[in-house]
């Protein structure tokens, strides 16, 4: 279905045959009920839940309405997210013809004077059954998905069976293993649906990802290069540290460090990435990204690691800003910086300052840790404002 996003006819061929196939997997198991361990316990559990759910409520009548009335009602949307800096943020949706171009899309947006003339501009397509307003049709059914996920597993666990007798399928992320959470290949952000615009520039952005599966050899000369790695699994808070020891260690042998973002899930890394920011506005845009990341992955927690400048003080600007420590030139010092953050709202900061000597020797200051954070007054967190403003909107 995401695949055919952008052409009608297919989303709803592709709709119309997973709320059938959704909807068969609970008639399978009621026709099967008299074979199934624990029956009646956990599947009244879960029918208790799904009736107060309206996801499942809208799942069950629209394969009602599919097999005796007639297709679902897509209507077509384009979320339109403007991005001045971490703080100044817009969004809203337009209704606009399936087929509509992005290019007439923005010119009908912006043929108001009145709007932005700076920061980025993203549009993203959406479809949206009319019996759930509000609601994107792969996020939706990604939802009703995992509830059902949920189930299999509720019935496998009661027959003591640790995973499911699946063989090989395609795509390969469908696999055995029990889970109540998204499979790694459901990404309902994903970056093609998207478009971005830098509108100072006048221009596209293109957003390109590469992605790397981590290889025996790699892992081996990694450890000989940098020593033993960290385990980078547990309480994001307490993991920190871990990661602030090793990154010293591979600043000192590098002599720079790349930034790098983990998504937890429950104290488990469910992905990582390594963000690479251009300037200011695709640094805005990118970790915008990554909260479409941390929806997708359902992440309730995010380690961020980078270098970056500081300041022992604030200095202003002539219009009484604070001048970022960035553009302070002289008198700004470096520092591998990790934030934390989680959905709970419990956050980090753990700052080492460093110096080089003129040989371009990394010398290592002391590492320091905050846990007192005041979101309304810590500009240090505002690069991760966007995944913790996703989290308040879940």
């Amino acid at each position: 279905m995401a695949d055919d996003y952008m052409k009608p006819e297919n989303v709803r061929m592709h709709l119309n045959s997973l709320m059938q196939g959704m909807r068969n997997v609970t008639f399978m198991l009621q026709k099967q009920k008299s074979t199934l361990p624990g029956f009646e316990e956990w599947y009244t559990e879960f029918q208790v839940a799904a009736k107060s759910n309206p996801l499942m409520r809208w799942s069950v009548n629209s394969r009602n309405r599919i097999v005796k009335e007639s297709d679902l009602e897509l209507l077509s949307e384009a979320k339109v997210r403007w991005i001045g800096d971490w703080v100044r943020k817009q969004e809203r949706n337009f209704a606009f013809p399936p087929r509509m171009s992005s290019k007439a899309i923005l010119a009908t947006i912006f043929s108001d004077p009145g709007n932005p003339q700076m920061g980025v501009v993203t549009i993203s397509r959406r479809w949206v059954d009319k019996a759930l307003p509000g609601r994107e049709i792969l996020s939706a059914t990604r939802e009703v998905f995992i509830i059902l996920s949920a189930l299999i597993a509720a019935a496998h666990n009661a027959a003591s069976s640790e995973e499911c007798g699946l063989g090989a399928r395609e795509p390969a992320c469908v696999t055995p293993a029990l889970t109540a959470e998204p499979l790694a290949c459901m990404d309902i952000n994903p970056g093609w649906l998207q478009e971005h615009l830098d509108l100072e520039a006048g221009r596209g952005i293109e957003e390109v990802a590469y992605f790397i599966e981590q290889a025996p050899e790699s892992h081996r000369k990694s450890q000989k290069w940098y020593g033993s790695a960290v385990n980078v699994q547990g309480n994001p808070i307490e993991v920190a540290p871990q990661i602030m020891e090793q990154a010293g260690k591979a600043l000192t042998r590098d002599k720079k460090h790349v930034p790098l973002i983990w998504f937890f899930r429950d104290d488990v890394v469910v992905d990582s990435m390594v963000p690479i920011f251009f300037d200011q506005n695709g640094k805005y845009l990118t970790m915008h990204r990554v909260a479409d990341r941390v929806e997708s992955l359902r992440a309730n927690g995010v380690i961020f690691l980078n270098e970056a400048w500081y300041t022992t003080d604030e200095k202003l600007d002539k219009d009484g800003r604070i001048i970022p420590p960035r553009d302070r030139r002289r008198d700004r010092r470096e520092a591998l910086h990790v934030l934390v953050a989680t959905e709970s709202g419990k956050y980090a900061s753990l700052l080492t300052p460093f110096t080089r000597t003129v040989f371009g020797k990394i010398i290592l200051g002391e590492s320091n840790i905050d846990t007192a954070i005041d979101l309304d007054t810590d500009g240090q967190f505002n690069v991760l404002r966007p995944v913790i403003d996703r989290w308040g909107k879940a």
